[in-house]
């Protein structure tokens, strides 16, 4: 297992599942400063290791986890899969993540062979393109940098786009979406799960920071945000509607509709290059402001 500062940056090898069993498989390690495991790596590693025990052919086409405990930064996890259907289109798996005996997540996956009828999408929202946005290091400078975390997260290549206007007015919406991209910060390949992983990798990312947007937070603040805020996620949900490239620039419309009895719901619309919705991200997490 790889525990070095440089391998971090190579997705391939942060999202690796090796097989040590029938259906039971052990992740890569990725050591990062965080206080316990980055749930991106959770979501990450269970959807590589129910699409390798899923038919071939058959990829990911939703995921539901639910987080239990808290995993520990640079030690492995084991992913074990439970076959609940195979069908002609649609195989199923539940996924439950260990550390000893510590169950940290379950997930539930589906796959499907479908590749072809229906077929719509709403239209990408205006942008500036990547290129124009700020890297989201630059933007942190003022609120004094990111911290260790993000000086050692070098996975995602992230840049935000300018603050929408405060009058901007968005059905759905508690406060004004605001458009993040993202792409893998070194190239993948071709296997067309490893791509949907990091995407589902990439997707825990930045959902705190837009939860507590309608509180007076700005993105890139983060560690403003640390200092005046304690969250955890309790439940990430993800449905692929097409293939995506995750070393390619993609567009994150963050939004929060709702929030109440400290638990915050956050959306994300995810646009590929060409301008159609790639997938959705759900994410409700307990928030709380720090004293």
């Amino acid at each position: 297992m790889t525990t070095a500062g440089p391998a971090q940056a190579d997705l391939t090898e942060v999202l690796r599942v090796e097989a040590v069993g029938d259906d039971v498989w052990v992740g890569a390690v990725d050591v990062l400063a965080l206080p316990q495991l980055f749930g991106g790596q959770l979501v990450g590693q269970s959807l590589m290791a129910a699409g390798r025990s899923a038919p071939e052919g058959c990829l990911p086409h939703s995921l539901h986890t639910t987080f239990l405990r808290g995993g520990r930064s640079g030690e492995p996890v084991t992913y074990r899969v439970e076959r609940l259907r195979d069908g002609r289109s649609v195989s199923t798996r539940e996924v439950s993540a260990w550390q000893d005996d510590r169950l940290l997540c379950r997930s539930m996956i589906s796959c499907t062979t479908i590749d072809s009828g229906l077929s719509h999408s709403r239209p990408s929202p205006p942008a500036v393109g990547p290129e124009a946005a700020v890297d989201l290091h630059v933007l942190a400078e003022p609120d004094g940098g990111l911290g260790r975390f993000w000086d050692d997260f070098r996975a995602i290549e992230i840049r935000v786009e300018p603050e929408p206007s405060p009058d901007t007015v968005v059905p759905g919406a508690a406060a004004p979406p605001q458009n993040i991209w993202m792409r893998a910060a070194d190239r993948l390949g071709d296997d067309p799960l490893l791509h949907r992983a990091a995407v589902a990798y990439a997707s825990d990312l930045m959902l705190m920071s837009t939860a507590v947007t309608p509180h007076g937070h700005t993105t890139g603040a983060e560690t403003t945000l640390g200092r005046s805020w304690w969250a955890v996620s309790l439940d990430h949900t993800m449905w692929f509607h097409r293939d995506v490239r995750a070393d390619e620039w993609l567009l994150f419309e963050h939004a929060t509709p709702a929030a109440h009895d400290s638990r915050a719901l956050i959306d994300a619309a995810v646009f590929g290059a060409d301008g159609t919705q790639a997938c959705r991200i759900t994410q409700e997490a307990l928030i709380r402001r720090l004293e």
